[in-house]
């Protein structure tokens, strides 16, 4: 009888512990920093989707609005390393030929070196002028990519205008603006 509990007992112990292991994930590199081949560290800034604004990444837009559509895109970054620069560069309708490169600011530090926030400067994205009517369903794309190291801009590497070297990488947020007739609901205009 006392094996039969003990059997049970080892049973009900390895069930437990399976049941646990499973719920406890493995702990996993952090994604903020990426090794450089000398064994250092770079911290990597990151983009904070929860403070976009215009919130969501599909904006939908009446494609015949009277004043036209100017809108002010923002997001907020971060970096541990509060003392490295970080630059922040602007695109409209990214191509291989054709980046739509926009400018580029430094997203600055908070004055507390212990705040890993970065404020980037917004942007103005103007889709259409005023008295203009976009086709039906058209759209823009507005990405704005972050990074503590860029290629030059005259760098050929692709993605041209918004690669880093190795180890270093790129950060990225992205609007797509869909323009829709002002009969649709989901339509506004700026």
């Amino acid at each position: 009888m006392t094996r039969t509990v003990r059997r049970v007992s080892l049973a009900l112990a390895a069930a437990l512990a399976g049941a646990l292991a499973a719920g406890c994930p493995l702990p996993q590199p952090l994604a903020e920093v990426a090794r450089t081949p000398d064994g250092g560290s770079v911290s990597t800034p990151i983009l904070l989707p929860d403070t976009a604004s215009p919130g969501g990444t599909v904006v939908y837009v009446t494609r015949d609005c009277a004043a036209g559509a100017q809108l002010t895109l923002s997001v907020q970054g971060e970096d541990f390393d509060t003392a490295e620069s970080v630059e922040a560069r602007w695109f409209v309708n990214y191509q291989e030929s054709n980046t739509g490169y926009r400018g580029s600011t430094i997203a600055t530090p908070s004055s507390d070196p212990s705040n890993p926030g970065r404020t980037i400067q917004p942007f103005t994205f103007v889709a259409y002028e005023a008295g203009a009517t976009m086709p039906l369903d058209a759209i823009d794309v507005v990405d704005l990519v972050i990074s503590n190291n860029f290629l030059s801009l005259a760098d050929p590497t692709q993605p041209f205008q918004r690669a880093a070297p190795p180890p270093y990488v790129t950060q990225s947020y992205r609007w797509v603006f869909q323009y829709l007739d002002a009969t649709d609901q989901r339509s506004r205009c700026p």
